[in-house]
């Protein structure tokens, strides 16, 4: 696949002026991105509705950051805090608005992608990419948006990227500078690269156009102005302690160091490498499909560098290189756990839609492209399918999905702990909590996360309990595992293991009786 530059050579005098297109044809093509997003939520909703994600992964850490606050914690005081204060007090909306329930998680999660088809869409139109590039972008769809992800951090700092990215493609560098800074409240990350390769591309077209101060100012001014809302909003409801921890990503890095995370790391290895897994494996799941279009995106990167002429390069070309840059800073700087390529996996998908837009003698190269995405969707498919078919969903799981042999396993720990007072060892939040049971006052109770104030909290949580129970699936990253945790785990004994739950009871007081249970 070859991409063609021509079009960035075109001189403007010569493209004849486009007519304004009717209303209901400008919301036509979102509305049908929008139809096809949510559909793809409906039809995987026992998956993503799932009770165990919710109660022990990450997906409950949405709604326990909110309780935490809410009960006057402090992020990254009281609790660890990987993300930006701007994803806690959208949630708190959220959660104010529809309850806090993994459905309001959903529905805010369904919200974002509406307005990620919007982004989209707006990115089509600006880069050419129709007839057959259309096809692909559509057939790309379920690789570039997930259903749901691990947090809301996730969707809300994809579609200010998004948002973003389609305001530089369509001329507008003003409003996507201004948008890449107020996603620096939401995700300290991404958001330092993009807002860094807008302002490269700011001073290079202010220096070369040879205005003054003042015209500095008018490109700036807007993100200047988000920078000082954002950061008055976030000091009045967290402080600027919580503030300054979070506006660069310590924690995160912390914790990426001290997990081995990274692309060619055995977390990357895990999701690649090919002495891992067989050949069918890269035409069944998104792994082929997503390395090709990273592969793409690559060439194709390097391709524009080599042919840039002298002078700044069209908004296309400046869009291209900032989507390629992303991604090869997300690859080598913070890729993290085997699946984490879900967060910006909209860079390649939509990098190589726009790059066949204007590549010559395309539609092989799209026929192929196009099979590949949705052959990368079966094993997706196979697992909706049989969930549709094997999980159920009760009361007691605060009408979420869950298999059955899970919840038998549930059933038997609510049976031995029966109401005492017990401390669940969850990474997540669970929608229904039995009397007598409590989750840590912990946002993420995994190592390197916590605070040392949090830590002393969840230690003292656990000796008020007479049982433990803890999520086998955790292994060596469970909390209740590591070494700050030996001298509390000293006073339990293992009563009960098996193959989801570990029960532990606390051993009797010296001079005290055993309990009979």
């Amino acid at each position: 696949m070859l991409y063609n530059s021509s079009m960035d050579n075109v001189a403007v005098a010569v493209v004849p002026p486009r007519k304004k297109a009717p209303a209901r044809a400008r919301w036509r093509l979102p509305a049908v991105i929008a139809g096809v997003l949510l559909a793809l939520m409906l039809l995987q909703l026992p998956v993503i509705a799932d009770w165990s994600s919710f109660a022990f992964y990450d997906p409950g850490t949405a709604l326990k950051g909110d309780l935490l606050i809410c009960m006057g914690f402090k992020p990254a005081v009281d609790f660890g805090y990987t993300h930006g204060l701007a994803t806690l007090l959208f949630a708190r909306a959220g959660f104010w608005l529809l309850g806090r329930t993994p459905w309001a998680f959903l529905i805010m999660t369904a919200l974002l992608e509406i307005c990620m088809a919007l982004a989209i869409a707006a990115f089509a139109r600006a880069m050419h990419i129709r007839g057959a590039a259309r096809i692909f972008l559509f057939c790309a769809l379920p690789l570039a948006v997930m259903p749901v992800y691990l947090t809301l951090t996730h969707p809300l700092e994809a579609l200010l990227i998004m948002w973003a990215i389609a305001e530089q493609a369509c001329g507008r560098r003003p409003r996507a500078l201004a948008i890449c800074t107020a996603c620096l409240f939401v995700k300290p990350s991404m958001a330092y690269v993009y807002g860094f390769l807008l302002t490269v591309w700011t001073l290079w077209d202010w220096r070369h156009s040879g205005g003054g101060i003042a015209d500095l100012f008018k490109r700036t001014w807007l993100a200047m102005a988000t920078a000082m809302v954002a950061t008055v909003v976030t000091l009045l409801a967290f402080g600027p302690v919580s503030l300054a921890r979070t506006i660069v990503p310590l924690t995160g890095m912390k914790t990426y160091h001290d997990t081995h995370f990274g692309f060619f790391a055995a977390s990357g290895f895990a999701f690649w490498s090919p002495f891992i897994h067989g050949i069918l494996y890269y035409f069944i799941t998104p792994a082929g499909s997503y390395l090709a279009c990273a592969l793409a995106t690559a060439a194709v990167g390097a391709l524009l560098l080599a042919r840039r002429r002298r002078g700044l390069p069209s908004r296309r070309t400046q869009t291209l290189l900032s989507m390629a840059i992303m991604l090869g800073a997300f690859l080598f700087g913070f890729y993290g756990w085997p699946n984490s390529w879900q967060y910006y996996s909209y860079l390649p998908a939509l990098f190589v839609a726009a790059a066949l837009a204007t590549a010559p003698r395309a539609r092989p190269c799209i026929i192929a492209a196009s099979v590949l995405v949705v052959l990368g969707q079966a094993t997706n498919a196979g697992i909706a399918i049989g969930a549709w078919v094997v999980k159920a969903r009760y009361q007691q799981t605060g009408g979420l999905w869950v298999y059955p042999r899970q919840y038998a396993a549930w059933k038997r720990v609510l049976a031995v702990t029966a109401g005492q007072p017990t401390l669940v060892m969850s990474n997540g939040y669970l929608p229904w909590m039995p009397p007598g049971m409590v989750m840590p006052l912990s946002w993420f109770p995994e190592p390197g996360i916590p605070t040392k104030i949090e830590l002393r909290r969840v230690a003292k949580q656990a000796l008020r309990a007479k049982y433990v129970v803890t999520w086998n699936a955790y292994g060596k990253m469970s909390l209740w595992n590591q070494r700050d945790f030996a001298a509390v785990r000293s006073r339990f004994f293992l009563l009960k293991k098996e193959k989801y739950f570990c029960v532990w009871r606390q051993r009797p007081a010296v001079g005290q009786a055993p309990s009979t249970r």
